[in-house]
């Protein structure tokens, strides 16, 4: 699911780490997986995957501010791929997508354990000697489930017994670690 981000930039000022510098980006997708039967270079055009916005690096991220410069824009662009990057939510996976028949193929993408909760939208593209043939799209839901499920709903349908039994909780393994670890 597409949202606003803010990606910031830290500097020591007087020995002291701040957040000086700023960009706001809207509509950026939170997660984004991409499989191909291989490299995208291989595929098509550089202009064709960049129009399609095939690929983490080719995410067209909107600013907020069309204001600021190209340069510092393009540094946060990077920064926030890099950064997603770094935490699985945007992942390529060549060699991905596997033909199965003529009309059939099946695509094994990598979803991070933090990928977020809500609806996000599968595409898949056909292209034919190099050249852009058709795009189909689906909707997959991704949602919490079993233990955990049941953990966030008591958290936020009975939040003060939740709290309560949480607070019992760690009150109860500090008493038997105090009883377990003691020294005589």
């Amino acid at each position: 699911p597409p949202r606003p981000v803010v990606v910031r930039r830290k500097d020591r000022v007087l020995g002291v780490w701040v957040n000086l510098d700023s960009e706001t980006f809207e509509n950026v997708p939170m997660s984004y997986s991409v499989a191909t039967t291989r490299p995208l270079q291989d595929i098509t055009e550089p202009n064709s995957y960049r129009q399609l916005s095939l690929g983490a690096s080719n995410l067209y991220m909107q600013p907020a501010d069309a204001g600021d410069s190209p340069a510092t824009i393009e540094e946060f662009t990077a920064a926030l791929r890099e950064r997603k990057s770094a935490t699985g939510l945007y992942s390529e996976n060549v060699g991905g997508v596997q033909f199965l028949s003529q009309n059939l193929f099946r695509a094994t993408v990598r979803l991070a354990p933090n990928v977020p909760v809500g609806t996000h939208k599968a595409r898949a593209f056909l292209f034919k000697s190099g050249v852009f043939i058709k795009e189909s799209s689906a909707q997959l839901e991704i949602r919490k489930s079993g233990f955990e499920q049941s953990i966030f709903r008591v958290a936020h349908n009975y939040s003060f017994l939740y709290g309560i039994f949480a607070i019992s909780l760690a009150m109860l393994t500090g008493w038997l670690g105090r009883l377990i670890f003691r020294r005589d």
